[in-house]
């Protein structure tokens, strides 16, 4: 079985929610850091242009699975 698959099978929602409220403060910090030093922009929008897109595995039964729906 695909290492990937099988990750995705130990994700509870506790997991989820780290991950969102992490992503949530790295936005925050570079939105700010980005307003506090403008001349910054310029190279984030480089450097941000050459981040591969990492693979996503899309689940068909998301909301039901996690008790979303």
């Amino acid at each position: 079985m695909n290492q990937e698959v099988i990750q995705m099978k130990q994700v509870t929602l506790k997991v989820l929610y780290k991950k969102v409220t992490d992503l949530q403060r790295d936005v925050a910090q570079i939105k700010k850091t980005l307003i506090e030093e403008p001349d910054l922009r310029d190279d984030f929008i480089l450097r941000m242009g050459k981040i591969d897109l990492e693979k996503s595995i899309p689940v068909e039964d998301f909301g039901k699975r996690y008790g979303l729906k």
